[in-house]
């Protein structure tokens, strides 16, 4: 029991962390039309910084607290060092940290996470303001590829192709140790919860309607008074802090960060469930993070066995590959028989429109309790 309650909080961290990825994802192109196929780039960054910081604090802490002195290392960060490592494994069965200060770690990491996101969304856009389409994408994708290879070949800020690990979970000071993926789980999906919301408040908010006026027609756009540059730097500032905060969330459910964790190949995954689920709309994000996070995790050879499945050895060596064939299908399918995806994107509901329908249809009934019109014309059918 423990071990399907073990796969099932792992689904649900990895569909609270995809669900915040299409979300940020479906804010900058289902919404603004800009498409940021770097966004493995802010996810690994959120996630360095997340990692690296809660490290690092957490040693000074749990060194401070066990009266022993941890010595600088010249060819990396001290959080690289054995010592290190160790310190940090046995922090919790030690008592070497409290409760608060694991939670204050979470807490400090997430919100430097956040505000190194947006400001590197925000470097980013300058180079490509003036670039669109294939063009932005392409320069983004390949920003993603040049920061993982350089953190994968230097011991800044991840300690290189080792990684960085023991990295203290906000939970770690719960007793019983096999509820604690659980709670992360919980806490994870009410993250995702808030990003939903915040992202239904953006795109229904005037600076939702500017987007969808910059991703319909840039030049009308302008025409109409929106700064286009200043919208795309806005949105991608705004979806890189979401991105980069989903990589924090990551990081402190496995504990360590690797650099091959951000291969191109997660962005992608990213634009299958926005694909799959329907550019703007945000339920249509959700219900496409849902998709692919079950996929990469029942997909598994490890998942499978603990729900009792077993399967041949070829099957259980083709199952990394499979999950890609699967959604490799899924986006031709939906580009030949749903191209608006599952879930097609809603009318905005201003409160001027809300307003005029809500009139409309009070003088409808009204016509229609006088008779002065007929009940077809009242009710809209003429």
């Amino acid at each position: 029991m423990e071990g399907v309650m073990g796969i099932v909080s792992q689904w649900i961290v990895w569909f609270g962390v995809y669900a915040i990825l299409s979300l940020s994802f479906n804010l900058e192109y289902g919404y603004g039309g800009v498409p940021n196929f770097g966004k493995v780039l802010f996810m690994s960054l959120g996630a360095y910084t997340a990692g690296a910081l809660a490290a690092w604090l957490g040693l000074h802490w749990a060194a401070q607290s066990a009266g022993v002195a941890v010595a600088a290392s010249t060819e990396g960060p001290v959080y690289c060092s054995p010592e290190a490592y160790n310190i940090l494994s046995n922090a919790a069965s030690q008592h070497l940290l409290t409760a608060g200060q694991y939670l204050e770690l979470f807490a400090l990491a997430l919100v430097a996470a956040g505000l190194i996101g947006a400001v590197s969304g925000i470097l980013a856009s300058y180079p490509t303001l003036r670039l669109g389409g294939d063009f932005l994408a392409i320069t983004l994708l390949a920003m993603g590829e040049v920061v993982r290879l350089i953190a994968y070949n230097s011991q800044w800020p991840a300690c290189s192709f080792n990684g960085l690990t023991a990295i203290p979970t906000p939970f770690a000071w719960y007793p019983v140790k096999a509820r604690i993926d659980l709670m992360y789980a919980m806490l994870v999906l009410l993250f995702a919860a808030f990003f939903y919301v915040y992202t239904e408040m953006l795109a229904n908010s005037p600076w939702g309607r500017a987007l969808k006026a910059m991703r319909d027609d840039e030049l009308a756009a302008q025409v109409y008074g929106y700064n286009v540059a200043r919208l795309r730097l806005q949105v991608l500032a705004v979806g890189s802090a979401m991105a980069a905060i989903a990589g924090a969330l990551l990081v402190f459910y496995s504990g360590s960060v690797q650099a091959n964790t951000f291969k191109p190949e997660r962005t992608f995954e990213v634009v299958v469930a926005v694909m799959l689920g329907g550019a703007a709309n945000n339920i249509g994000a959700l219900l496409g993070a849902a998709v692919v996070a079950a996929i990469n995790v029942f997909l598994n050879t490890s998942a499978l066995e603990t729900l009792g499945i077993s399967v041949p050895d070829a099957v259980a060596a083709a199952l990394p590959f499979l999950r890609y064939v699967i959604m490799g299908l899924i986006i031709v399918a939906v580009l030949l028989y749903r191209p608006q995806g599952l879930i097609p994107e809603k009318p905005l509901r201003t409160p001027l429109v809300e307003k005029t329908v809500e009139k409309l249809q009070k003088l409808g009934l009204l016509a229609q309790q006088t008779g002065s019109l007929p009940v077809d014309t009242a009710a809209g059918k003429s």
